[in-house]
């Protein structure tokens, strides 16, 4: 696992040679971790603003339902943050796996091509989330939980797309080496 990724740092910019399946499943395996780490930290950090703030207001003897409607409002104007940190997390894990993935798909004898699709599948995952953040944003300030449950539902599944390039990514990750020519 150490060489993976000292390999996969070490080469980080290299789209040329040959990735195996071993060097890069590892390297695959610290970018989901990493990733993974830097969504729930950001998770946490935006959950534990808005339950702090729920917190007071409770402990002040705020009305139940002016909490709620305050914690909605705290979550509306954090959507726009939280967006953009998605995609830039999202765009961390893609820099950190494109080239080993070209190294990768040269080393299975597919088309150098097929990196594209993780590329353009994360750009329009990006671009549907932070589109859609001023229209959830107004939704949850509405109270309209029925539109705002439809809207979320619509958008989520705009961006699902980014799953495809996963997909490619766990398809051609698990085709065997081609002998080098």
């Amino acid at each position: 696992m150490g060489e993976a990724i000292r390999h996969g740092f070490a080469n980080l910019t290299n789209f040329s040679g040959r990735d195996s399946r071993t060097l890069f499943w590892w390297w695959v395996l610290l970018v989901v971790v990493l990733t993974f780490a830097l969504s729930f930290i950001s998770g946490i950090f935006f959950a534990a603003e808005s339950m702090g703030r729920a917190f007071q207001a409770g402990a002040e003897g705020v009305d139940q339902s002016q909490v709620q409607a305050q914690m909605m409002r705290n979550m509306a104007d954090s959507l726009g943050p939280q967006a953009w940190i998605g995609v830039a997390i999202s765009v961390i894990g893609l820099l950190l796996l494109i080239a080993s993935f070209v190294r990768r798909l040269r080393d299975a004898g597919l088309p150098m091509l097929i990196a594209i699709v993780p590329v353009v599948t994360t750009v329009i995952a990006a671009y549907v989330n932070v589109s859609a953040v001023e229209e959830m944003r107004e939704l949850m300030m509405s109270a309209d939980t029925q539109a705002l449950n439809e809207a979320a539902a619509s958008n989520a599944g705009l961006g699902l797309i980014a799953y495809v390039g996963y997909l490619v990514v766990i398809v051609c990750g698990l085709i065997p080496s081609k002998k080098a020519t």
